[in-house]
């Protein structure tokens, strides 16, 4: 046992230097969706606003190739390639040539596509322009940026639960909230031209194609109700095409209580749901001068509005002027400010998702405490960055959900649960990555024989030997159900990674579990972790 004399007080410091202020930069977003080519350039400035300087938009039937025959088609790649180039010489006039200063992404056709990798190589090749294939997790942790500094100055993220539900050509993206916060995040393979290409290719005709048009919109409503939070849904946020054309043409819309939001009487939606429904294509394109792509996934789009806003019994509807470019030039942005409360948002997440398997919060609290006290107190040994630091926080939290399945080899079912579930914000690798981490917590150590571990690249096998190696001391050290983490502090002596346990009466378990499951963290680190009290001396006159 070691003991501490208790602190008088904090050391004084000197004013802090003001931090340097990032220049402004320029930076470019191109969004390759279903319908068409987008291209948004805009110039970052020193408090991390984004100002756009130029958009761009091209239609293409990518989403049409892919949702009826499988592939793209050739002609339509070539399309796409002279597109891009174009993008890329003026990219080269505004002085955006670092990969930094770009991302290019394509959404829901190219993760359906069987030639996907064929047309990533071929447009990257052609154009110069990386593009990377969305995740449909990484799309929806998109869609939120887009919007979130939108709904925080309406006010509408402050109280209540809210939905944002992202039409697209090719999926519908929902996120909940409650409180501002993210609870889950969702996407269906259910877009409005996907919708399109089925009414038509099903021949329905005149007054079918209203009744049609709702049955597939209320298929989507049938797997959004089980979903939902079981309190009422309170702010419905709308985005896409459909939903910005809605805002325009709609009857009885009044502004928003910010800008870019339209508030839109969910009766007035389904009128206009109704008549679009009876508008051909070419009758729609000749009036409103639009593509061919965009008139045909404007009554799909709508009518699943109104048929959601109905179920949900909201009365009116909040239409964002936003878009996955918005989300993706913040992002960007971020990179210069980041932004605390969106690692709270995956935590909060992870948090909803243990609540749902019944798991002891306080414990798993305390055993993120703890693992992250750890971790950064390792940072020299570890070389990790703050994204494997979030990660290894959702395994903390995560760590103990299989025993809702079982308490025999419950680290085993909590890997298969991760797996097999989303958090608002992790890609399919980072989950891949947590639940890895998680099923390592305790008994058998990371092995070749294990598919899960041997599957990974190096790396990333490196990664998940290291926050297992910590979680694993993390959890010992929480043998005690207690309702608040315990302080710690650590001393390296030697070969020996020392930690001080302040005014604990008995850590004979803690001991106990330490020396069992301590054995990854000294072949990770090369030091051995010990636990120790630590005696805070009262001071004098104080109470024996």
């Amino acid at each position: 046992m070691e003991t501490l004399k208790q602190p008088v007080g904090p050391e004084p410091v000197g004013p802090a230097a003001p931090p340097a202020e990032p220049a402004r930069r320029v930076v470019a977003a191109i969004d390759i969706g279903s319908s068409a080519l987008r291209l948004d350039i805009g110039e970052i400035d020193a408090q991390g606003r984004v100002h756009l300087l130029e958009n761009l938009r091209h239609g293409v039937r990518l989403g049409k190739d892919v949702f009826t025959t499988g592939r793209i088609q050739q002609e339509t790649l070539r399309r796409c390639v002279t597109i891009l180039k174009n993008y890329s010489r003026l990219l080269k006039e505004y002085g955006v040539t670092r990969p930094d200063q770009l991302r290019a992404v394509a959404t829901s056709f190219a993760r359906e596509a069987t030639n996907r990798d064929m047309f990533v190589d071929r447009v990257s090749t052609a154009t110069g322009i990386a593009v990377s294939v969305l995740e449909e997790a990484e799309e929806a942790r998109l869609t939120y940026l887009a919007v979130q500094d939108i709904l925080e100055a309406a006010g509408l993220l402050a109280t209540g639960n809210a939905m944002i539900m992202e039409i697209g050509a090719g999926q519908t993206i929902l996120l909940y909230l409650e409180n501002g916060r993210v609870t889950a995040a969702q996407s269906f393979h259910t877009g409005a031209l996907r919708t399109h290409e089925l009414v038509e290719a099903g021949g329905a005709a005149g007054p079918q194609v209203k009744r049609v048009l709702k049955a597939y919109a209320n298929e989507l409503v049938a797997q959004i109700l089980p979903a939902r939070p079981r309190q009422k849904i309170a702010t419905l946020v709308v985005m896409g095409a459909g939903a910005r054309y809605a805002a325009e043409q709609s009857e009885g819309k009044v502004p928003g209580p910010a800008p870019r939001i339209t508030r839109v009487p969910a009766a007035k939606l389904a009128e206009l749901a109704d008549r679009l429904a009876t508008q051909s294509v070419p009758s729609l394109v000749k009036t409103h001068k639009m593509t061919y792509q965009d008139a045909e996934s404007l009554a799909p789009a709508v009518t699943s509005i109104a048929q959601t806003a109905r179920a949900l019994k909201v009365r009116k509807v909040h239409i964002v002027q936003a878009t996955l470019r918005d989300g993706l030039l913040r992002e960007m942005a971020l990179r210069d400010h980041r932004s605390a409360g969106f690692e709270e948002q995956v935590i909060h997440s992870a948090l909803t998702m243990a609540a749902r398997y019944a798991t002891d919060e306080a414990h798993v609290r305390n055993v993120e405490a703890a693992a992250v006290a750890l971790y950064d107190e390792l940072r020299e040994e570890h070389q990790l960055g703050g994204h494997e630091r979030l990660l290894l926080r959702c395994a903390a939290l995560l760590h103990d959900i299989g025993l809702y399945v079982n308490t025999r080899a419950h680290h085993k079912h909590a890997m298969y649960l991760i797996q097999n579930s989303d958090l608002f914000g992790l890609t399919r690798h980072d989950m891949q990555i947590v639940a890895v981490v998680s099923r390592y917590h305790r008994k058998a150590l990371p092995s070749p024989a294990h598919p899960e571990f041997a599957m990974l690249p190096l790396e990333d096998r490196m990664t998940v030997a290291k926050l297992a190696a910590i979680l694993r001391v993390a959890d010992s050290l929480e043998r005690t159900r207690r309702e608040a983490p315990r302080p710690l502090e650590f001393r390296r002596e030697g070969n020996r990674f020392v930690i001080l346990v302040r005014d604990m009466e008995d850590l004979t378990m803690e001991r106990l579990v330490l020396r069992e499951k301590g054995n990854l963290f000294a072949d990770v680190f090369g030091m051995v972790p010990e636990l120790r009290e630590l005696r805070t001396e009262l001071p004098a006159g104080g109470l024996a």
